[in-house]
This record gives C-alpha cells, sequence and structure tokens, in this order.
C-alpha cells in the first residue's frame, strides 16, 4: 500500500477536525515518525573503541541491523570517510525481520589521538544511513628515524628541513623551530651558508652540537611595517657538518603582503579574481614566441584594486601586468601572456606558475599556470 507523506496526512486530518483539537506539537510529532522511519533499524549507530593501541593492528566492530520493513533489503554501497576505516558486507537480500551486518575495521598506525570516522548505508530508494566509529588512539613509541628523519652527516638528524610560513604583513613576524638530534658520541661543527635570501629571514644556529643532545635552529620571518617588499620570499642554506657539505638542504618559504584588519566588510575590500585558473599553449615550435590575451583580471568589487607584485620565474615568459597597476571598482582588465620557446629549456614540456599578489584582504594572491610543449 502507498504511503502518503506527512504533510498530506497533516492536511487531510486537519480538514476532519477542528484546530482545537490538532495542536502544532502533534503535527510536528507526524512529521518526526515520517522523517524517523528506515527500512533498517541499527543496534547502535555509533561505536566507541576506547583506547586503542597505534601498534596494536586494525580493530573493528559489527554493526547488527534487522530488516523493519516489509520487503527485502539490500545494501548497495558502504563508503568510508577516511581511507584508515574499511568497512565489509554483503549484497545478499536480508528478508523482513531478518538481521544483517556490516563490519567496520579501524587501522590505527600513524593516527595518534582521537578519531571519529563516519561510514554511509546506502541502501536500495536512496536510502541512507550514517554510521560511526570513534576512539583515541595511545601513541606507540617513535623510533629515533621517525623523529628526526632528515640525516646531515656525522650522526646529525633534523626533525624537519622545510618550513612555509604562507602569508605575513606589514610589522608581522613569524618562526620556526628546527630541533637537531647528535646521535654519535662526538660533539659535531654546524654551519649553514646561504644559497638564497629574501633578506626578511633571521636565523639562529648553534655552531657545535654536543654528543647524545638536541639543539635547534630558529627560522623568523619579520616584514616592516615601512617594506616596500611584496610577494615570495624564498630562503635555502646547505648545511655543512664537520666542514662537510650535507645533501640535505635547509628552506622556507613565506609571502610578504599588506597588513589586513581582521575585520573584513566584503563589500568594501578589493576582490581579486582571474577569469580563467590556466593557459595551455599546447604544441609551439622552438624559436617561436606566442601570446594569450584570453584572461582577464576582475574587481569585482566597490575599491579600488592595487597590483603589489606579478612573479615568475621563467625567462620564456612575459606578462603584461605589472606591480603598481590599479584597477577601479568594476573593473576588468585583459591579461597578455607570452611564450617565448627560444627561450626555454629545450624541448619538451614546458610548465610555469605566474603569481599575482594584491591588496585583497580575501585573497591577497592568485595564480595562473602556464603549459606548453616546446617541439622541432
Amino acid at each position: 500500500m502507498m504511503r502518503l507523506p506527512y504533510y498530506i496526512i497533516a492536511i487531510i486530518f486537519s480538514a476532519l477536525a477542528p484546530m482545537s483539537v490538532l495542536r502544532a506539537q502533534e503535527v510536528t510529532s507526524l512529521a518526526a515518525v515520517e522523517d524517523e522511519e528506515s527500512a533498517v533499524k541499527f543496534v547502535e549507530y555509533t561505536w566507541n573503541f576506547g583506547d586503542v593501541k597505534e601498534d596494536g593492528g586494525s580493530v573493528s566492530h559489527k554493526f547488527v541491523f534487522t530488516n523493519t520493513s516489509s520487503r527485502p533489503v539490500v545494501i548497495l554501497d558502504v563508503s568510508a570517510s577516511c581511507g584508515c576505516t574499511s568497512p565489509s558486507f554483503s549484497r545478499k537480500p536480508v528478508m523482513p525481520g531478518a538481521k544483517g551486518e556490516i563490519d567496520v575495521a579501524f587501522d590505527p598506525i600513524n593516527r595518534p589521538g582521537h578519531f571519529s570516522k563516519g561510514v554511509v548505508v546506502k541502501l536500495a530508494d536512496n536510502e541512507r544511513v550514517t554510521l560511526n566509529v570513534e576512539g583515541n588512539v595511545i601513541p606507540r613509541e617513535r623510533s629515533v628515524e621517525e623523529l628526526y628523519p632528515f640525516e646531515i652527516g656525522s650522526g646529525l638528524r633534523l626533525d624537519l628541513n622545510f618550513h612555509a610560513f604562507s602569508y605575513l604583513g606589514r610589522g608581522e613576524s613569524a618562526e620556526t623551530t628546527i630541533v637537531i638530534y647528535n646521535t654519535s658520541s662526538s660533539d659535531a661543527t654546524l654551519e649553514l651558508r646561504p644559497r638564497s635570501q629574501s633578506g626578511m629571514l633571521a636565523v639562529e644556529a648553534p655552531k657545535r652540537v654536543a654528543a647524545q643532545s638536541l639543539a635547534k635552529i630558529v627560522l623568523r620571518y619579520f616584514i616592516p611595517e615601512q617594506s616596500n617588499r611584496y610577494g615570495m620570499l624564498d630562503d635555502a642554506f646547505d648545511v655543512y657538518v664537520n666542514g662537510k657539505k650535507s645533501k640535505t638542504l635547509i628552506s622556507t618559504h613565506a609571502i610578504a603582503v599588506d597588513k589586513f584588519d581582521p575585520v573584513v566588510d566584503d563589500m568594501s575590500a578589493p576582490s581579486c579574481e582571474l577569469s580563467k585558473n590556466f593557459i595551455k599553449f599546447g604544441e609551439t615550435k622552438q624559436g617561436a614566441k606566442v601570446t594569450d590575451a584570453t584572461v582577464e583580471l576582475i574587481n569585482d568589487s566597490e575599491a579600488e584594486l592595487v597590483i603589489r607584485a606579478v612573479e615568475w620565474k621563467s625567462k620564456a615568459m612575459g606578462c603584461s601586468l605589472k606591480a603598481g597597476d590599479r584597477l577601479k571598482a568594476g573593473e576588468k582588465r585583459k591579461v597578455e601572456i607570452s611564450f617565448d620557446s627560444a627561450k626555454s629549456d629545450g624541448y619538451g614540456v614546458w610548465v610555469e606558475r605566474l603569481s599575482i599578489i594584491t591588496n585583497s584582504p580575501l585573497r591577497p594572491m592568485i595564480t595562473l599556470r602556464v603549459t606548453a610543449i616546446v617541439v622541432e
């Protein structure tokens, strides 16, 4: 027999009975009953594993359900929100009144701390039921190699060798610490020699690291209030241990932008968008120069947009936009991107990224990906 939606039942009922009899909560209860109706009913919808050892292997739980409908039920699919969670189930029809089960396993390796993972069960008629497994993973003891994965020579190891700071405004600073562990039984000398410098990074590093002890390298960016420097800040250092150059490089990265008010009015703040995010020149003969002017820079706001920096690395690319350019409120501007294959590195695939830094607090930097294939 076809079931009527609850709102139709409510209309019929209200027509047959006085409004004094049909109270608001009765209509609400009808809706709740309809929403809660499902072809299956699980014993529990959430299972807490409690404390789980990270190195103790996978844990699993069987979610048992009953087919509460009058027709056979088939599980079409069960999907997990994370690769660490793996469900298993049968697509064999479950008859009315019979029970079925879904086995959900969780692998705790490399996932210390609290976890909560969802599993979506898809039945016929587009019905979905959400299950959840949760718990707490007790971290296993890490080896020296895991804690300090970067070996730089003579027994010295680092916990990291790169850090990205993202945006830094005028007058702002940010720092990170690299931990050094000397695993050897002898002291070691340490020297960092700049390979590339932004001029905005200060470095504090020990000249000697004692045997079987820890030391720190502090990397600190600072953008002066009156600085006219915008865009990418890239710094890299060659590492010398006991006078010998290591294969491991220490590098860091930040993006210098304006200092923005934390409370931003979307309408009064300048905006910056590109009409598309990539340009494909396709096959280009060696020595040829091509230009694309199909990209528009859009200021869809009531404020003026100021271009702070336009950056790319390859000498083969050119751009008509430059630092200091301004777009009025609501203005759209064509941006010409050129590629000179004679200045590229030989044949084959060529890829470059154009970065545009502006005074837009909503999106201080936007990027355009440009590709070509250089052929004879």
